[in-house]
Parts: C-alpha cells; structure tokens; sequence
C-alpha cells in the first residue's frame, strides 16, 4: 500500500529534477545552433567592414568601409575611423586621413587624448574634399557623427555628404 505514493513522489521528483537539467544539457546544442545562424550586428552600429589599417609609428588607424544605413534607418551615410592603441596616442592628434585610398588626404582629424579613460572626447573634422562632412567640437551626438573611447581604441564617425 505504501508503494504507490513512493513511486508517485519519485516520479514527480524525477520530473522536477529533469525539467531543472534539460536546459543545462542542452545549452552547447543551442549555442551551437545560435552560432550557425548567420547573424550579425548591423553595421550602424559595428562600424562596418575594415578595409585597410594606416600605419602611423606607434598607433594605427584602421579606415573602414562606408555604411549606409537602410531604409528605416534615420542615421545619416558615415565612415568609421580607429585610432588603436588608444595608450601610444599624443595627447593632441592631428592626422590627415586618405579615407578612399587614393593617395591624397581626404580629412584633417583632430582631437585630444585625456589621460583619464572616462573623460568626454571631442573631434573636429576638416573635409579636404566635399564627400565629407565638417565636424566641430562633436562629442557623441548620433551614430553617424561621433567620438568615443571602447577599449584601447578611439573611434571617430565622419558623416558622408552623399
């Protein structure tokens, strides 16, 4: 007679305990799944595809491909630039950039370099031709005209006239 309630209960306990493991045993199956998909950040906010890194003595700046931002999209067309690493930067950078890679300098970025990590960051961008749009004392106003510090890098955003 106390047979029946035993096994009731185990089997309701089996039950709880597989219901609290499913998930964690079949993690690395949707991981994996998840991984298979092709998925990936929309370039408005990654920046876009690298296409060539300036080498500039003690820090690089990688120029990235142009975004275009779809059609639902309200931000404006941009070029992404990366000043990398972030530490072997002047505390003043003045560069002028060939952005499309055809020898002559597109823009004149410049901006200071704090000390502290968490400090504002300012630019200003000189167009050398009209592809590019002016810049001055923009801190972090849209995804399409900013500066910011991620990691040991700076990036700038120079919007694109067309």
């Amino acid at each position: 007679m106390k047979l029946r309630p035993i096994l009731g209960y185990t089997a309701a306990g089996a039950t709880v305990l597989a219901a609290l493991l499913t998930p964690f045993l079949l993690m690395g199956f949707f991981i994996h799944g998840l991984a298979a998909l092709p998925l990936h950040l929309d370039e408005v906010y990654s920046g876009g595809d690298k296409a060539r890194t300036v080498q500039m003595g003690a820090y690089s700046i990688d120029i990235h491909r142009p975004v275009r931002p779809h059609f639902l999209q309200s931000e404006k067309p941009f070029v992404q630039l990366d000043w990398t690493p972030a530490c072997a930067l002047p505390p003043h950078v003045s560069d002028m950039v060939d952005i499309d890679g055809r020898g002559q300098p597109d823009v004149l970025v410049s901006f200071d370099v704090p000390s502290d990590p968490k400090a504002p960051l300012r630019v200003n961008v000189e167009p050398l031709i009209p592809r590019y749009q002016a810049m001055h004392s923009v801190g972090k106003d849209r995804f399409s005209r900013l500066i910011v510090r991620v990691d040991n890098a700076i990036l700038v955003r120079v919007p694109l006239t067309y």
